[in-house]
């Protein structure tokens, strides 16, 4: 009775995603076209405004880099989302059989439940993580400028002419406006009508990372199982039938190389998109806040610090996630050699085989069809952030130098 508490309250990590992703209208059992479109149709037209920014400031360096800083961030966004909607009937199919493994009666031991609750804790910690630094970003990026006016008194001005001065209405983005910005009602009703972003994108991130990080983990704990029972089959010194034994843990193969094969085709032109873009934004925000540090804004500074820390969050969950499933993957493959399989009858022995030779192709997570994403990967990152800095910042330097000497 109690081990079947345990696995409800495991089984709450999926009525989190449920409402995540509920808010963008795309949980599979309960779907909604309305609500996507609305969604969508706003992100995808505040996008356009943000690309349309970065072609108008294309000259200026500095505008650049702060375009990119949102840009790449909300275009990752941007394609988690219509992931999630392209996907949206193999995310219910497996789903479908992942809540078949709340049931006391699938475990035939307290440690092989206690292996798989495991790695439901650990989804738990990295869900609760992503969604609060989600929020944490979302929000500070949001309130900005409301920081910078509270910390200064009023809003910014530069000087015009000797006697005059205008007025800087700053907003939250850099999304493109076909109107001046002159007064403080026209200020508020822009940035109010900017907000409902907040939401659609802190959704759009946490909504995909947080599925992907459940079912991964879920198919983690799923292959320890697989691992404890294949150890466990029961054999003697003499030839055995155990067939029934056998018979079970290949489909209980199958099954779960079905399921981290779909999820590693749906999520791979997602990671490919986060590993080129969190490379670019680790360079970027570390450009930013060595800037804003010289300049000692502070507000601007920590929404930065938050960014990066959240940037380099999600890559860590990505990187987390994929290592563990090639771990465990590693085990199932040594498990099926360790088994007694020379003891078995020859039916039984050519299917531990046929296993022994597909458990040779581990189930990872990939970056398109370039790399897999494990912890290696993270390093990789961390060395090209180092490289890549170095040649922005010299490369900066040569800029301010020669815009210096044509300017005189």
């Amino acid at each position: 009775m109690q081990d079947q508490k345990d696995l409800d309250r495991a089984a709450e990590l999926l009525s989190w995603n449920k409402r995540l992703m509920s808010m963008l209208g795309v949980w599979p059992f309960h779907s909604s076209d309305l609500i996507f479109s609305i969604n969508f149709g706003y992100f995808s037209f505040l996008m356009i405004l943000e690309y349309l920014d970065l072609l108008l400031c294309i000259d200026n360096l500095e505008e650049v880099i702060m375009n990119l800083t949102e840009n790449m961030a909300f275009s990752q966004i941007f394609v988690r989302i219509i992931t999630l909607r392209l996907y949206n009937n193999q995310f219910g199919e497996i789903i479908t059989e992942a809540m078949k493994d709340f049931d006391r009666t699938s475990y035939k031991t307290t440690e092989e439940m206690k292996a798989f609750i495991t790695y439901n804790s650990r989804s738990k910690i990295f869900v609760k993580l992503l969604m609060l630094f989600v929020a944490l970003t979302a929000s500070s990026y949001y309130l900005t400028p409301i920081i910078i006016i509270l910390g200064t008194g009023s809003l910014p001005q530069i000087p015009i002419s000797e006697n005059a001065t205008q007025i800087i209405y700053l907003l939250p983005y850099r999304f493109h406006l076909f109107y001046v910005v002159e007064n403080m009602r026209t200020y508020v009703i822009t940035y109010a009508l900017q907000m409902p972003f907040v939401f659609v994108s802190g959704f759009g991130q946490s909504a995909s990372d947080c599925i992907m990080v459940t079912l991964v983990f879920h198919i983690c704990g799923q292959m320890s199982v697989l691992a404890s029972r294949i150890n466990n089959i029961g054999t003697n010194n003499e030839l055995c039938d155990c067939r029934v034994e056998v018979r079970h843990v290949v489909l209980m193969h199958l099954r779960l190389l079905r399921m981290g094969t779909t999820i590693r085709q749906i999520f791979s032109m997602t990671l490919l998109v986060h590993l080129l873009g969190a490379t670019s934004l680790v360079c970027i925000l570390g450009y930013q806040i060595l800037t804003n540090f010289a300049k000692g804004e502070r507000g601007v500074l920590i929404t930065f610090l938050i960014f990066q820390f959240l940037v380099l969050l999600i890559l860590y969950a990505h990187c987390t996630v994929g290592e563990s499933l090639l771990t465990e993957s590693a085990k199932v493959c040594e498990a099926f050699y360790d088994c007694q399989w020379y003891n078995m009858s020859k039916s039984n022995a050519r299917m531990i085989i046929l296993c022994m030779a597909r458990s040779q192709k581990p189930l990872c997570l990939t970056a398109g069809k370039f790399t897999n994403i494990c912890l290696s990967t993270l390093t990789d990152v961390s060395q090209c952030f180092t490289r890549a800095f170095a040649k922005f910042l010299k490369y900066k330097v040569k800029y301010t130098f020669f815009k210096y000497k044509f300017s005189k």
